[in-house]
């Protein structure tokens, strides 16, 4: 029954992403495969359902129900096409790299202003680059880890500005493309200390969107810009947005999501679960399944913990304990690919790790036979009269965190390891992990960004850290800030290559799957689009009822 239920997905799933391939433009990674219906026609209100409440507005919160809305907001210089990883010109024309690689001179766009009438000059590029890159104390602004090595910007002339570095950045036009990174915002928005700034009423950016009403953490929505005409190259069509508002809404019951899109009541859900894919498209809706570029969902040991994982055996037996395929067939489905690397499927120069990620029950026992631990009275392994158990927490942000973590308790305890799994609310899971108890040994996430530097931005220990480790790991270090300089596609991919040997050599993390947004879709919705790390892009939807 499970080989035919996820046959019939394939086969959905395959045709829809087709569909969506035949009609993208460089404003999206994919738009709905529900068939022709005639020219695109403009008005209508878009009733968007998400599980997660929207909480801090701040342009550099990844949050994923936040990412959906702000992007139709705010802009960025540069635009990254989804499916090929070239940088596009957006609200900058053009630009120049210096020989050196230190620096790059952008020249905007003319005409482009926000949406209190502000223009997008030079001098407000400056202005958000630099609190991106230096922060700011007196508003209790951090520095933005993506904008690493970061100097200065300059002022050339009212559209040109000139942005420097320390070193030099391979990533950084992917960083100016980024909407967690990039995105532009109006100097009264700048002037906001960081509790005004994660508030979305104060937003004001270019983008094709303004915010209408806030409705609290459970709502917001947004009315069209008029005078909106700039674009990124290669969008569905310029000028106006077709839809007339948006109206973003919390929903967190997976089943009443779906309802909705059956009934009628929503246009798009967010989030939709494996096991309604199917209920999904046999009533007339489309599946859209988008990678997630940057890093696999995965599993990161925490080596500041006190737990038997600072042993590299003991990781490395867990690696080997991983069955992947079965986590894809059992609680997944086609739209989430099991990864053969750090990286997800279409993020460039991702390396291919797969002699690292094969199912190896017998290699994990004996890992952990030579690690001392041997098999107990109920088959789970003692040492020194401790039982190897370990801690996970459910990750509230991720649809299938909980089943995944279900299905790979059962695998690991094929090895003889206990995996106990810790379901708490959003709120307590933050703070839990803010308090890093000592057994907090696994976390449970994943970096979006569709530039191979988001391994510097995540293991760096300079940086976001994500190992934890007391002491750290120099080569590692090495390895991932050296990719950051070299500019040659060949030679990079090699560089990217020794760093993912490097950390499945080490048994740093565990891939779990391919992370995917996964979005319901109405019949009546057409165009509907995301950026290349699956945040929503609505400027090329339009509804026909």
């Amino acid at each position: 029954m499970r080989i035919k239920r996820f046959g019939r997905l394939m086969a959905t799933g395959t045709v829809a992403i087709a569909l969506a391939t035949a009609l993208t433009a460089c404003g999206g990674s994919g738009s709905s495969g529900n068939g022709p219906v005639g020219d695109p026609v403009f008005g209508g209100t878009l009733k968007f359902y998400d599980p997660i409440e929207y909480t801090a507005w701040l342009p550099t919160n990844s949050i994923w129900s936040n990412s959906q809305v702000a992007n139709n907001l705010a802009e960025r210089l540069t635009w990254q096409d989804p499916k090929t990883g070239e940088i596009k010109p957006w609200l900058a024309k053009s630009w120049k790299i210096s020989d050196d690689k230190l620096t790059y001179t952008f020249t905007l766009r003319e005409g482009v202003t926000f949406s209190n009438g502000d223009p997008v000059d030079a001098a407000v590029v400056k202005a958000n680059y630099d609190q991106h890159g230096l922060g700011d104390k007196a508003l209790g602004i951090p520095p933005d880890r993506f904008f690493s090595d970061y100097k200065s910007a300059e002022v050339i002339d009212p559209l040109t500005v000139q942005v420097s570095f320390t070193k030099p950045n391979v990533g950084f036009l992917q960083v100016a493309s980024f909407y967690r990174a990039g995105s532009i915002l109006a100097k009264p928005f700048l002037a906001q200390d960081l509790n005004g700034q994660g508030q979305a009423k104060n937003w004001i950016g270019s983008g094709p969107f303004v915010v209408e009403s806030v409705q609290g953490t459970t709502g917001i929505t947004l009315k069209r810009r008029d005078d909106y005409n700039w674009a990124p190259e290669g969008s569905g069509h310029q000028g106006k947005a077709y839809l007339e508002k948006v109206v973003f809404k919390t929903v967190p019951e997976a089943g009443t999501r779906v309802g909705a899109l059956k009934s009628g009541e929503a246009h798009i859900a967010r989030n939709i679960a494996p096991y309604d894919e199917e209920t999904v498209t046999a009533g007339g809706g489309v599946i859209e399944a988008f990678p997630v570029q940057g890093q696999t969902n995965k599993l990161s040991f925490q080596l500041d913990s006190v737990t038997p994982i600072l042993d590299k055996n003991v990781r490395l037996a867990l690696q080997a304990a991983t069955d992947r395929q079965e986590i894809n067939e059992t609680v997944l489905s086609p739209s989430y690919p099991v990864p053969k690397s750090i990286l997800v499927q279409g993020t460039p120069n991702r390396g291919d790790s797969s002699r690292f990620l094969g199912y190896d029950l017998n290699k994990a026992k004996s890992l952990l036979d030579a690690a001392g631990w041997q098999p107990g009275g109920d088959g789970i392994r003692v040492k020194d009269g401790k039982r190897l158990q370990l801690d996970i927490w459910v990750a509230p942000y991720y649809q299938v965190a909980q089943p995944v973590q279900e299905l790979l308790q059962s695998q690991w305890r094929k090895a003889g390891v206990e995996l106990k799994i810790n379901a708490t609310s959003l709120t307590d899971y933050e703070a839990t992990q803010l308090a890093r108890p000592d057994n907090w040994a696994l976390v449970q996430g994943q970096t979006s960004r569709a530039e191979a530097d988001v391994l510097r931005t995540a293991f760096d220990s300079a940086a976001t850290n994500e190992l934890h480790a007391n002491t750290p790991d120099e080569k590692l270090n090495e390895l991932v800030r050296a990719q950051a300089f070299v500019f040659d596609p060949a030679k990079r991919t090699a560089a990217v290559q020794a760093i993912e040997d490097h950390l499945f050599g080490e048994g740093y993390v565990i891939p779990l799957y391919d992370e995917t947004q996964v979005f319901g879709l109405a019949p009546s919705v057409h165009g509907f689009s995301t950026e290349s790390t699956a945040r929503t892009w609505l400027y090329d939807t339009w509804i026909a009822e």
